[in-house]
């Protein structure tokens, strides 16, 4: 039974009755440095003969990046990511990502698809930190939807060029394009 999804985060709480199912052991995800082993469980490619298991390591934390959208839709934002060099293929999305004692580190969601057009990535793959999923979860459970923080707000990098465009010496920063009425930054 769902409980509640948030699209914006790329995850959902699920209800599922039996007995004796087998809990995984949650970690925690503030206690990884870059180089520390990670296992990616999935289903890769949905292919027969069942799950997956790949390994790697944590490659950077705390990464930001926005899933493929549908159509004219951008997709999600995510951000706090564990990016991995474990190999995560579709099919992987929604897996473990587990530490070397097996603990649950991560929900893998994503793999890079080009560095840049034309440039194919490689070994760039992508998890919700299982203490943002945490903090996720018991929000969906409590309330059946997520808060997010929301300033109102549209802006884009200041370049040498805008900053030439708009008079000021300033060399780093955001320009605010818009506010959205009513909202926080109003």
């Amino acid at each position: 039974k769902l409980v509640g999804s948030d699209p914006s985060s790329d995850l959902a709480v699920l209800q599922i009755s039996g007995q004796n199912l087998p809990v995984a052991s949650l970690g925690d995800s503030s206690k990884l440095a870059p180089g520390d082993w990670t296992i990616a469980v999935g289903n890769a490619l949905a292919l027969p003969g069942g799950p997956t298991v790949t390994t790697g390591v944590v490659s950077a934390l705390g990464r930001t990046t926005a899933e493929p959208g549908n159509g004219n839709q951008p997709g999600p934002v995510l951000f706090g990511l564990i990016q991995t060099d474990a190999p995560i293929n579709p099919g992987n999305s929604g897996g473990a990502l587990k530490d070397i004692n097996g603990n649950v580190i991560g929900i893998n969601t994503l793999v890079a698809g080009e560095a840049e057009p034309g440039v194919q990535a490689q070994n760039i793959g992508f998890a919700i930190a299982i203490n943002t999923a945490k903090s996720i979860a018991g929000q969906l459970v409590a309330n059946g939807k997520v808060e997010h923080a929301y300033l109102g707000v549209s802006y884009i990098p200041l370049t040498p060029t805008i900053a030439q465009q708009l008079g000021t010496t300033e060399k780093e920063g955001m320009v605010v394009g818009a506010v959205a009425p009513g909202s926080p930054a109003a």
